[in-house]
């Protein structure tokens, strides 16, 4: 048996939140159940799908204390809909009674012992500001490869120092990396599949600013954000030598409007195809973009900006290098470039993101 009673938002809130870690398709049906432990004055609402967890303690009035499993989409859903009134659960004999302002409503639960044990938080410890981890999280992320065949690129590493936090990802067409100041109680490397770390950056970014918590051990990674606990299984393999793959600084340097370099790329490439990238050609008055496809047309727009280096033309997907721009930070963006088969470097204002983009190799020209 269970009771208790809470504030509709509050709970609301709460399930919306936790649902994210609910199966859409569970083959085990207690997957698709939220877990609600009343003890204390504290309601902890647990889901997982076996790949992502999450666990989130609320304050409620508990009349009786207990466990139960309750559909998780379902009771969000009914909750959401309800008036702005207390609500009142209990739960007795594998049925919950469920009440808020004139409205009254059973579900069926499930069985709870189905519901998978959630290890607790161990490992290395590190310390970080939510709204930096959040901002980190959004620059690399994008750069993670969404083809499951290659799973180790599916994920984002993260490199545990006394400098700090480091995370990367790379798609091998594109990669990103983001410098995090962090405390940590030890050193160590994870690969995280990039979904359970975008779960935990917009928890760190709705937290209000405040210390987001990592911890890694050899098999998972949980991120603790004020009363939420997200947990991840771990990506095994070896992640690629990153390294080695970012190049010492260009002489070529090209110093943009990033807003009016972004809106330049997203025109021009409106007319680009795989086959027909985006050519930036540098120089001395900044750099023009042009593009052509035999079945749409062609576009060209030439952006001002301060370039250093040797007249030079080079090729890219549209849509990675706008990522690069999108995530860098600041009103100006430094672009460097080599030539037509050395990944361009993208960087904001300070050194704590970098971003490369790979050249599309360019035809050679006739004659």
């Amino acid at each position: 048996m269970l009771k208790f009673k809470c504030d509709r938002d509050v709970l609301s809130e709460a399930l919306q939140t936790i649902q994210r870690a609910v199966s859409s398709r569970p083959g085990i049906p207690a997957l698709a159940g939220v877990l609600m432990n009343a003890s204390g004055g504290e309601l902890t609402l647990a889901a997982t799908d076996l790949e992502v967890s999450a666990r989130l303690r609320l304050e409620v009035q508990v009349q009786q204390e207990g466990v139960t499993l309750v559909p998780a989409r379902l009771l969000a859903d009914m909750v959401k809909s309800f008036e702005a009134a207390p609500v009142e659960f209990e739960e007795q004999g594998g049925q919950a009674r469920i009440l808020c302002s004139n409205y009254e409503g059973t579900l069926r639960c499930l069985p709870a012992e189905d519901f998978p044990a959630l290890q607790d938080p161990s490992g290395i410890r590190v310390t970080v500001k939510g709204s930096e981890l959040a901002e980190g999280i959004g620059q690399v992320g994008r750069a993670a490869s969404r083809d499951e065949a290659r799973p180790i690129l599916t994920g984002v590493l993260l490199e545990v120092s006394r400098e700090g936090l480091t995370m990367v990802a790379t798609d091998s067409y594109r990669l990103a990396m983001r410098e995090l100041t962090a405390t940590a109680e030890g050193e160590g490397r994870a690969i995280v599949p990039e979904r359970a770390l975008s779960e935990a950056g917009r928890a760190a970014a709705s937290d209000g600013g405040g210390q987001a918590e990592l911890f890694l051990d050899q098999s998972q990674v949980a991120f603790r954000m004020g009363t939420l606990t997200l947990g991840s299984r771990l990506i095994e393999g070896d992640f690629p030598n990153y390294r080695q793959l970012l190049p010492e600084q260009y002489e070529n340097r090209l110093v943009a409007p990033r807003a009016q370099l972004i809106d330049a790329l997203r025109r021009v490439g409106l007319l680009a195809r795989e086959s027909s990238p985006v050519k930036l050609e540098f120089n001395a008055l900044g750099v023009r973009l042009s593009s052509s496809s035999p079945d749409l047309g062609g576009a060209v727009e030439v952006v001002k900006a301060e370039y250093e280096g040797e007249d030079i033309t080079v090729a890219f997907n549209p849509g990675y290098l706008v990522d690069g721009l999108s995530a860098s930070v600041g009103e100006r963006v430094h672009l460097e470039v080599r030539d037509g088969l050395k990944p361009a470097i993208v960087k904001g204002e300070g050194e704590a993101f970098v971003y490369l983009a790979m050249p599309v190799r360019l035809p050679a020209p006739v004659g």
